[in-house]
């Protein structure tokens, strides 16, 4: 996926999101450090449930093998297979927030182990791009997408 691509997904996401009331930054971090907390605890609890519902309703999630995982029921059966591979040892950084009306976006680091083709297991590291929203019953992603470095034959 392209990066221009990325912005334009991101500048519709913001464009259809309620302008009720303005985020401030320090609310942003706060929430988008708190995310990713929960998102590197249920990961470990290996929450399928818990996973999906720090996203939005309407989530989306860019998974690192192509296809788009929209919708909490997709975003559960996507983590449910990701915990049967063996993925584990999820660690989020989160660098730098952005706010844009009652949401924002932001930019982190992650690291997490997982499944190699021929057995075994390797240390991934990426960068995240996530796009947030503040609804009535909190702060969720409205779109993660995780950026991996191709792996070294």
């Amino acid at each position: 996926m392209t990066k221009w691509f990325t912005l334009v997904l991101a500048a519709m996401l913001f464009a259809g999101t309620a302008q009720a009331a303005e985020a401030t930054e320090a609310a942003l971090m706060q929430a988008a450090t708190e995310l990713a907390r929960q998102y590197d605890a249920n990961y470990a609890a290996k929450n399928p449930a818990a996973m999906a519902a720090l996203y939005a309703p309407d989530g989306v999630l860019v998974s690192p093998a192509g296809p788009l995982v929209r919708g909490h029921d997709a975003l559960v059966e996507y983590y449910t297979k990701r915990f049967a591979s063996g993925a584990h040892g999820h660690a989020i950084k989160v660098l730098e927030v952005h706010v844009q009306g009652d949401g924002g976006y932001g930019l982190a680091q992650f690291q997490v182990t997982v499944p190699e083709a021929g057995g075994g297991f390797r240390e991934e590291h990426g960068s995240i791009l996530a796009i947030y929203r503040h609804d009535p019953d909190g702060w969720h992603m409205r779109m993660v997408e995780p950026s991996v470095p191709p792996v070294a034959k």
